[in-house]
């Protein structure tokens, strides 16, 4: 029975282009919901009473909502009409913002193929080497339904084996995956 455990990678802090998603307070027009957008552009207020999203992401998934990613929104939102960022959430009844491919700060998950702990060390072990780290691997913004992720290149792919590289006790980035 021991054999049958998953096990997952997770990879702290990386800078990851991804989309961003916020509900909006408004309810009744989407004209009204591009003139909120537009004034939180010209009040520079991005953050206060709003929760900010990975696209697809439950629980968020921004670790640094600094100063850089907030001139990042900004500009990405100047650079359209508010309208056309808006859209509507018939589930939740709400407007949404959505602001494509920005570089935030998250963490990123990858199932292993290992079945016990020991296995998983050594994997992640082979994989912090280089070696076969992408291929045959599904890397996802951690505790999103779906990837999240924009632009899986190269420099993405250095980053995160210099994050291997760089961990102290590595098998302190292992998780068992439960199984509910």
């Amino acid at each position: 029975m021991g054999n049958d455990k998953k096990y997952k990678l997770i990879v702290s802090n990386v800078p990851v282009y991804t989309n961003l998603e916020v509900t909006l307070k408004s309810r009744t027009t989407n004209e009204e919901a591009g003139k909120e957008v537009a004034g939180m552009i010209d009040n520079k207020n991005l953050v206060q009473g709003y929760d900010w999203k990975i696209e697809g992401c439950s629980e968020g998934g921004i670790h640094d909502f600094n100063d850089q990613l907030r001139a990042d929104i900004l500009e990405r939102l100047e650079q359209e009409e508010p309208e056309d960022s808006v859209f509507w959430n018939g589930l939740r009844a709400r407007f949404e913002l959505n602001v494509a491919h920005v570089v935030v700060k998250t963490n990123l998950e990858v199932q292993l193929k290992a079945k016990s702990r020991k296995e998983a060390i050594k994997e992640v072990g082979v994989m912090g080497n280089g070696h076969n780290l992408f291929e045959g691997y599904d890397w996802i913004i951690e505790g999103c339904t779906e990837g999240g992720i924009n632009d899986f290149s190269a420099d993405l792919q250095n980053e995160i084996i210099e994050r291997i590289v760089q961990e102290q006790n590595i098998a302190d980035s292992i998780e068992e995956i439960s199984n509910s």
